[in-house]
């Protein structure tokens, strides 16, 4: 039985069986649709508007009313981009030629070629890149003046290299700082000399300062050093003599 005689079988026993039974209706899917409808324009080299696609349209496309033409068109024109649209004075105008769809169509073919051939050139600078990358990796073993060398145990000589390095410059920081030469006795002495003017200050204030005390409140002067642990006498420190005179006087000794 085939499947035109099965259909038939099968509503013959819906009608027996009191049922209404019609077979399905054709439905005609979006885009025979607008292939219907690019086969209108194109049977023709006309330019239509509106009103007048939404009138011929229905009678020469099976399947597509009135209340879609609109829609389907703007679709055709946004989306596939084979129908073209020109305002004319107040009215649009639409049409599509065989020839631009020709167009298109060798547009898209060199966009995809122009494409293609960019992807093509990406990918071989790629994959020179990639070698050119590989060969500079570091190998873990490597030789130098015919010499076999592995590289991590090099890395760990170096690692020692550098640990003693850094405790010899710290060695010599340390050492540099107790080392003295013309520049640093110059300026100790400077330092120094000026300490020295300045305990000089201090300590004759102090005496000025224990002769006011003792003469305006009449208190013994002992008693008052005692009192205020001041020594009797100050320690007196030799005045330092500048460094070039020191020099001076050296060479004149060694003469």
């Amino acid at each position: 039985m085939t499947s035109c005689q099965q259909i038939v079988a099968s509503g013959k026993c819906c009608l027996i069986l009191g049922l209404n039974f019609y077979p399905p209706k054709k439905t005609t899917s979006l885009a025979d649709k607008k292939a219907s409808i690019l086969r209108f324009f194109q049977g023709e080299y006309s330019m239509y508007s509106m009103k007048e696609l939404e009138k011929l349209i229905p009678k020469n496309c099976p399947g597509v009313s009135s209340m879609l033409v609109k829609d389907l068109v703007q679709q055709m024109i946004d989306e596939d981009g084979i129908i073209t649209v020109e305002k004319c004075g107040n009215v649009n105008v639409y049409w599509c030629f065989e020839s631009q769809i020709q167009m298109k169509l060798v547009q898209e073919r060199d966009h995809l070629q122009q494409k293609l051939q960019d992807t093509t050139e990406n990918i071989a600078a790629t994959k020179q890149k990639l070698a050119d990358d590989k060969k500079g990796l570091r190998s873990s073993v490597f030789s130098v003046q015919g010499k076999q060398k592995r590289r991590d145990t090099v890395l760990e000589e170096l690692k020692d290299l550098d640990n003693k390095l850094k405790q010899l410059r710290a060695n010599y920081d340390k050492v540099s700082q107790h080392k003295w030469n013309k520049d640093k006795i110059a300026k100790k002495t400077r330092d120094l000399s000026a300490a020295i003017r300045n305990l000089d200050t201090i300590t004759d204030n102090i005496e000025i300062i224990v002769a006011f005390l003792c003469h305006e409140f009449s208190i013994d002067g002992n008693d008052l050093r005692t009192e205020l642990n001041i020594p009797e006498e100050f320690k007196e420190f030799p005045e330092l003599a500048p460094m070039n005179l020191v020099q001076d006087t050296n060479a004149t000794a060694r003469e």
